[in-house]
């Protein structure tokens, strides 16, 4: 009998456990029907609540979730638009009642309290605001400006960097004040003290500055000044600071602060410096220019016979209205005689080649020397013209075809050019 009882134990409580389970899952299942569908409603709420916010209808995202603390921005800004500062006071409260962190509730809070007449609880608002918003662009310009207005330029500065990073567009809006507000002294010093960490936004505001039209040379200058003496100039912006000046006009400046930092191999500036190519041309300030032209190759190399190196040109059967190889001049009314030294193979065009000296701004032709074409050895060619005493507040010395635009400005052939001296002439 004890062995026939143990043999069929095993097999009777497996039948009770089966005959259980669907009463269990019967029982379940209304519950989990229950939770699906109280889940799906949650989620669908959730749904339409964001949507009500996107569609700009916070009062119906409030039905749907009343404790939705973008709805309940929203309503607080449309309640600040309004004028009704009590009610966008207590929605921002309730948002932050909810979300302790929320930074815009701040903000409107602060809003609220610089209307009221109390501008130092909008500043600690606002200050807190952008402290746990720190991407609330409202927030970092009204501080921004306070900032300004209280003469705490390095603080107003930070705001403006961390608008200009999450937002670059608005430098459209804020460089010109940057500009205007870089005439004051303490200003131009804190914001060239910003720009020598290299912002994102350094480059813009730089080239405000700069800008023939829109910019301020005095502003542009401090801020330049600022930033050599805080060695946080590059050369190549301060390359194109000379030129906007030269842009401006104001040649006599940019040749002072080239030639303040210009080699002087002789000990002394020539009038055209660096005639002989001994040094390799800097494209910048007051030395030879060289541009890329289509149908020109350029290069500076050493050739029998002269001193230095020679600016090497080849033309290669295309139409070129000028060479490339220039220099600014910085001369005063009256007379001049213009050298050089020249070799040409096989130079052919039109007219031939010539140098010309040009006014700055109007163009005037001051002096043209005598064309460069065919077969020549080294030959030396000389120029005269005049500086007048008004409308040429510098010049420039380019090598050129006369010949105007079409097919008959092709050249083909190559030069050598070197040896230039430039004297006045009594």
């Amino acid at each position: 009998m004890s062995s026939t009882a143990k043999s069929t134990n095993p097999v009777m409580l497996p039948m009770r456990a089966t005959a259980a389970g669907p009463a269990w899952r019967k029982a379940l299942l209304p519950v989990l029907v229950v939770l699906a569908l109280w889940a799906g409603w949650r989620i669908y709420g959730q749904l339409r609540a964001e949507q009500a916010v996107a569609d700009a209808d916070p009062a119906l995202a409030l039905q749907w979730r009343p404790g939705f603390s973008a709805a309940l921005l929203a309503q607080a800004e449309r309640q600040l638009a309004a004028g009704d500062l009590q009610a966008a006071q207590d929605s921002a409260r309730r948002v932050l009642a909810n979300s302790p962190l929320r930074g815009q509730a701040f903000r409107i809070l602060a809003q609220v309290a610089e209307r009221r007449g109390d501008p130092a609880q909008a500043l600690r608002l606002y200050q807190i605001a952008a402290k746990r918003a720190p991407r609330d662009l409202p927030s970092r310009a009204w501080l921004a400006q306070h900032y300004l207005q209280q003469g705490q330029y390095a603080a107003a500065l930070a705001q403006i960097d961390s608008l200009l990073r999450m937002s670059p567009s608005r430098a459209t809006a804020i460089n010109p004040v940057l500009v205007q507000m870089a005439q004051e002294p303490a200003f131009a010093d804190a914001l060239a003290h910003m720009l020598a960490g290299n912002p994102p936004w350094r480059e813009g505001t730089l080239a405000a500055l700069r800008h023939p039209t829109r910019g301020n040379p005095e502003a542009a200058g401090r801020i330049m000044q600022a930033l050599q003496a805080q060695g946080g100039l590059s050369q190549d912006e301060y390359d194109r600071w000379l030129d906007s000046l030269m842009a401006q006009g104001r040649w006599g400046e940019a040749y002072a602060r080239w030639a303040s930092s210009a080699p002087k191999p002789d000990g002394r500036l020539p009038l055209l410096y660096n005639g002989d190519f001994r040094q390799t041309p800097t494209n910048a300030g007051f030395d030879w220019r060289v541009k890329r032209v289509p149908g020109v190759l350029l290069d500076f190399v050493p050739d029998a016979g002269i001193r230095g190196q020679a600016a090497y040109l080849n033309f290669l059967d295309r139409r070129v209205p000028e060479a490339g190889l220039s220099q600014p001049l910085l001369l005063g009314p009256g007379a001049y005689r213009l050298g050089f030294r020249a070799r040409a193979t096989a130079l052919r065009s039109e007219m031939g080649l010539q140098w010309q000296v040009v006014c700055a701004g109007s163009g005037m032709v001051l002096g043209r020397s005598d064309p460069l074409q065919g077969n020549m050895g080294w030959t030396r060619f000389q120029m005269d013209f005049t500086v007048p005493a008004t409308n040429c507040p510098g010049q420039w010395l380019r090598l050129v075809n006369p010949v105007p635009a079409g097919a008959a400005q092709r050249v083909s052939g190559e030069l050598w050019v070197t040896g230039f001296t430039l004297l006045p002439q009594t």
